[in-house]
């Protein structure tokens, strides 16, 4: 990698760690979420796919999918939109640094803040909540990271398409709540009306969600994970080739 590309990633890191209020809701926001939905008397025990668990248990892995698409949706979307609005892109394309140095420094940047996330939410869960996470670790960043690439290509595109917050915040509302709810986030979609299951089935998050889910809940690499995985890889070679089709740094 040449030595812009990596003065770009740790640029782009220490404007997201030094964000505060983007921190509070990519970091603190999704952990009071999770705080609060585990100690509310829900029950005992909750139903999934793989069995009663409890639902701390249960949760936890939703509310890693759902902080990590967040980060692309909104938490890019709105970061690219404010960098416009503050002629910071117009600075940039007049500079001799590559604009797919700036656009994949900003990418790998956000993945490794995403894979920071997976892991302070199971520490949460781990220490606080008693989850015990048997996963393969190595397999939870894989998917992690596939899920986290596809939503910050699809906040990208989101970003083209709107100059302010204004403009933005319908396209992220349309696509981010059928996301929220439609993605095995916070209860199984089994019970839904057949028109929103399968809508939700079709949904690149309802494949994070479970693969995160199913590795943290069995040991070893069941079958339904590498489902996951291919779906999710599917989801992520059409995002990219849309994004690398119509995306375009501009002001």
């Amino acid at each position: 990698m040449s030595s812009s590309f990596n003065q770009l990633l740790l640029m782009n890191l220490r404007l997201v760690y030094r964000n505060r209020s983007g921190l509070f809701f990519t970091l603190i926001m999704p952990t009071l979420i999770y705080v609060a939905l585990s100690v509310l008397p829900i029950g005992a025990s909750f139903g999934s796919g793989n069995g009663q668990v409890n639902y701390s248990k249960y949760v936890l892995p939703g509310i890693i999918a759902m902080t990590i698409m967040q980060g692309g949706i909104y938490g890019l979307a709105y970061w690219m939109i404010d960098l416009k609005a503050r002629g910071v892109i117009k600075r940039f394309l007049v500079t001799p640094l590559k604009q797919s140095e700036l656009i994949i420094s900003v990418l790998v940047s956000r993945v490794i803040v995403a894979l920071g996330q997976t892991v302070f939410l199971a520490l949460v869960g781990i220490i606080f909540f008693h989850v015990t996470v048997s996963a393969n670790i190595l397999f939870v960043f894989v998917i992690a990271t596939l899920g986290a690439s596809i939503f910050l290509l699809i906040g990208l595109l989101i970003s083209m398409f709107a100059n302010t917050y204004e403009a933005a915040a319908p396209i992220t509302t349309a696509v981010g709540l059928p996301l929220t709810f439609l993605g095995n986030i916070f209860f199984p979609t089994e019970g839904l009306p057949k028109v929103l299951r399968y809508i939700g089935e079709a949904l690149p998050i309802t494949y994070l969600a479970d693969g995160i889910r199913t590795l943290f809940l069995t040991t070893g690499i069941p079958k339904s994970v590498w489902v996951d995985l291919a779906v999710l890889l599917g989801w992520l070679m059409i995002i990219l080739v849309v994004a690398l089709r119509k995306f375009r740094l501009k002001e």
